[in-house]
């Protein structure tokens, strides 16, 4: 392959990709974008999900004491050796 046929290849690629997702964002446009028709309707959905998310983190603190990292002690560390034969 001559490098003109790669480049060629290469851009034929990245224009499919970028059009597959544009087509893609296009068919979905409706469950991806919240569509509210007034500064109400906005604020109450933010406040929905504020609660939603305030109510997640109680319910995740209440799970008992924070695990934490520990090591065992020194004295039952042994020494690994490590010997090749040649």
């Amino acid at each position: 392959m001559e490098v003109l046929d790669i480049v060629l290849i290469n851009i034929i690629c990245y224009m499919g990709g970028i059009m597959t997702g544009i087509g893609v964002c296009f068919k979905y446009k409706k469950h991806l974008l919240i569509k509210t028709s007034s500064q109400e309707q906005l604020s109450q959905l933010v406040n929905t999900i504020n609660t939603e998310i305030g109510n997640q983190h109680l319910s995740n603190t209440n799970m008992g004491p924070p695990i934490i990292a520990s090591a065992p002690p020194s004295s039952i560390l042994k020494e690994v050796v490590i010997r090749t034969t040649e």
